[in-house]
């Protein structure tokens, strides 16, 4: 089928459907950071301790993907979907009611497991329905979507977190995953027909894990992807404690300029959702890396200047546009130099960044500590390494443009 007829099969209630869910991650991950310093004094924490909460749920979120990615190849999509969301609703009301650290980051486990049970199988569905350059949309238009929560998230938690605390968060995050449920119940159907199912075997996954990852242009994306998305928890695992200690931020002041800077992210997807159908993805993922090496320049001579918070939100809001070009793009040439295993495939593109950038947040929650300078060097430190793996990925020879590629 024609990609062009398999975009119309796509609407706009499956589109906002797998958004929806998608955006559960980002909600799990934002909507608390404003709580996160009056949290680490409610547990009786540091807040380099309570970064914790954050780290065990990207990693296991993760992880998650890489044991849920085949097992949506073996029995479809739908039933770890929905148990997902299951798991994830059950986690958040876990959180809510914790009495202790140590309780707080199991229940943070284990919503980051239905985190990914979810997650791996939307972009695998993506997949499933779509290829080419109308994939590279569909991914550009979820993010851009699912880049609204970094802009609402932060606000509307820093609002809930200042009158019934960071507990309150976790209950409105459980509401979510209750509406986003009762909605994939209503309108997500199966998309991985039986006739292309895959049997599940712990040998033919590893095999297959290897064989995808021998795919250059996969692995050189894969690698950009991770770098991209270390910068990004990079600088959540150090903003509450930077605008809040440093520059004096109330809560709702944070959520507001965080989710000011999260508007490029928006504006970096959407325009990647536009000009993807007018130059080469490979050339717009170049230009991505360029603009945000840029903006990560930018907040060090700001800083260094003394241009104040004005400056740092000024670079990062550029970073974040450059990042919104980027997971689109990226995704979308890694997830194209596959025609097999797109669970697997997809369960690695978010797995391992998701691993690697776990450890951005406890680096990021010492950085702040010791100084906001030290945090910024490592956010422009990742700028010319997104550059050069985005480069390596571009020159591997007999890559033909996912703008021309069809089932």
């Amino acid at each position: 089928m024609d990609c062009l007829q398999m975009n119309k099969s796509v609407g706009f209630k499956i589109t906002l459907s797998l958004a929806s869910i998608v955006a559960l991650g980002p909600a799990a991950i934002d909507m608390y950071l404003a709580s996160m310093p009056n949290m680490a004094k409610d547990l009786h924490s540091s807040y380099a301790a309570t970064q914790m909460t954050l780290t065990v749920f990207l990693m296991f979120m993760g992880l998650g993907q890489l044991i849920f990615g085949p097992l949506s190849d073996a029995i479809g999509r739908r039933r770890p979907l929905l148990l997902g969301l299951i798991t994830y609703l059950i986690a958040a009301l876990w959180a809510a009611s914790a009495n202790s650290l140590d309780s707080l980051i199991l229940a943070r486990v284990i919503q980051g497991i239905g985190a990914s049970m979810a997650i791996v199988v939307v972009m695998s569905m993506v997949r499933d329905l779509l290829d080419g350059a109308a994939a590279a949309q569909l991914y550009a238009l979820l993010n851009t979507i699912v880049a609204l929560g970094p802009i609402v998230a932060p606000a509307i938690g820093g609002m809930i977190g200042a009158h019934y605390g960071w507990r309150g968060v976790m209950l409105v995050l459980a509401l979510l995953a209750a509406a986003v449920l009762c909605n994939s119940v209503m309108n997500i159907k199966e998309s991985l027909p039986k006739a292309q199912r895959t049997q599940l075997n712990s040998k033919e996954v590893i095999h297959t894990y290897l064989s995808i990852c021998k795919n250059r242009v996969f692995a050189f994306n894969l690698l950009a992807l991770s770098a991209v998305y270390f910068f990004l928890f990079a600088y959540i695992g150090g903003s509450a404690y930077v605008y809040q200690t440093d520059f004096q931020l109330s809560l709702q002041q944070f959520g507001f300029v965080f989710g000011l800077t999260s508007v490029s992210l928006i504006l970096g997807a959407s325009s990647s959702a536009y000009w993807v159908k007018k130059i080469a993805v490979t050339r717009l993922a170049m230009i991505g890396a360029l603009i945000m090496m840029l903006g990560c320049a930018v907040c060090i001579g700001a800083y260094l200047l003394s241009f104040g918070l004005l400056g740092i939100v000024a670079g990062i809001s550029l970073g974040l546009f450059g990042l919104g070009i980027l997971e689109a793009t990226l995704m979308a040439i890694a997830m194209g130099s596959q025609r097999q295993a797109l669970g697997a495939s997809s369960a690695l593109l978010g797995a391992f960044p998701m691993l690697l950038s776990s450890t951005a947040t406890p680096i990021a929650g010492r950085l702040v500590e010791m100084g906001t300078l030290y945090w910024l060097t490592v956010l422009g430190a990742i700028g010319p390494v997104i550059l050069i793996l985005v480069f390596l990925g571009a020159r591997v020879p007999k890559y033909a443009t996912i703008n021309h590629a069809h089932r």
